[in-house]
């Protein structure tokens, strides 16, 4: 399987983002496309997940673990359905956004 995109917290393959450092201790989540509802782009801010390194606050938006996450000002929130987001902070930001508004055809409403 072709690998898009890659970096030390993202994969994008033809098929599926698979999230590394996801579970504790360092477990993968792998998401087929095909599974995601919608893709958002949010701004972060000290209490909406800039500090967070790992884990979800008091909103239902679950991060992967990122040592960096403190000097990034974005994340990519990926909607499945349920309850529980899941919040992106890849070193390229733009690229894995396009992906995966382009693999899923969905994007933030207007």
């Amino acid at each position: 399987m072709a690998v898009l995109y890659e970096d030390k917290h993202v994969v994008c393959d033809e098929d599926a983002l698979t999230i590394k450092r996801y579970y504790f201790p360092l477990g993968k989540k792998r998401i087929p496309y095909a599974d995601i509802r919608r893709v958002d782009e949010k701004r972060m801010g000290l209490l909406t997940g800039e500090l967070r390194i790992w884990g979800m606050g008091l909103t239902p938006i679950w991060f992967h673990l990122d040592m960096a996450r403190p000097g990034k000002d974005r994340c990519i929130v990926i909607d499945r359905g349920g309850f529980v987001k899941i919040a992106l902070t890849p070193d390229d930001h733009e690229t894995v956004l396009a992906l995966l508004r382009e693999r899923t055809g969905r994007s933030q409403a207007a």
